[in-house]
């Protein structure tokens, strides 16, 4: 509850920022919407003395958000699957595992993302994110699935290239770190992804 909390408050004032800056007199409308489109590499979650491997997979998702000159601030929803292959024993150095016929870990991921961009060239930006809220995390393993919402966070930087005061186009790499959930009363952790992301912005 006190990381809820915490989330909120934090939303909050990134919001109230995002807000006052927008309304400091940029040109045109400070409101944009995005749409993304990932790359998943995730990590090998671990219960009860095995790890889950895991095929990468993909992700899509979108975002509204406010832009101020440099600085941004969205509330994003995104979407990401993985294959699940095998379990293998975290606790053994012999490779004793075993494949299972069907199997995927769903995440869904409902964010309040900063960005920050610096400007390098004509329409070109390097820029560097961070984001705070929530992700449900589903496992689906043969026939039985469960899921569990708990605290998530992001990081990461990337280019940016504006074709006009209304277009632009990011990719870049993100961190996404979920905290452990319970899936069928046991403790999984280390659900954590590597992903490339690449998303089409459009300002009002």
């Amino acid at each position: 509850m006190k990381k809820i909390l915490s989330v909120l408050t934090v939303s909050g004032f990134i919001f109230a920022g995002g807000s006052c800056l927008a309304a400091d007199g940029s040109a045109g409308s400070p409101l944009y919407l995005k749409v993304l489109s990932s790359y998943v590499m995730p990590s090998d979650p671990e219960f009860a003395g095995l790890e889950i491997e895991s095929d990468n997979g993909f992700g899509f998702g979108g975002a509204v958000g406010l832009q101020f000159n440099q600085a941004r601030v969205e509330a994003e929803f995104a979407y990401q699957k993985t294959d699940i292959d095998a379990f293998t024993s975290s606790s053994m150095t012999d490779g004793y595992g075993a494949g299972i016929d069907s199997g995927d870990t769903k995440i869904l991921s409902y964010m309040i993302n900063g960005y920050y961009e610096f400007p390098v060239a004509e329409g070109f930006g390097i820029y560097v994110t961070a984001g705070l809220g929530m992700a449900t995390t589903e496992f689906n393993i043969q026939d039985a699935d469960d899921h569990d919402t708990t605290f998530a966070y992001k990081g990461g930087a990337g280019v940016s290239y504006a074709f006009d005061s209304h277009m632009a186009i990011d990719l870049g790499y993100e961190y996404l770190g979920v905290e452990d959930a319970e899936i069928n009363r046991v403790e999984v952790s280390e659900i954590n992804s590597n992903k490339i992301v690449g998303a089409f912005r459009y300002r009002f």
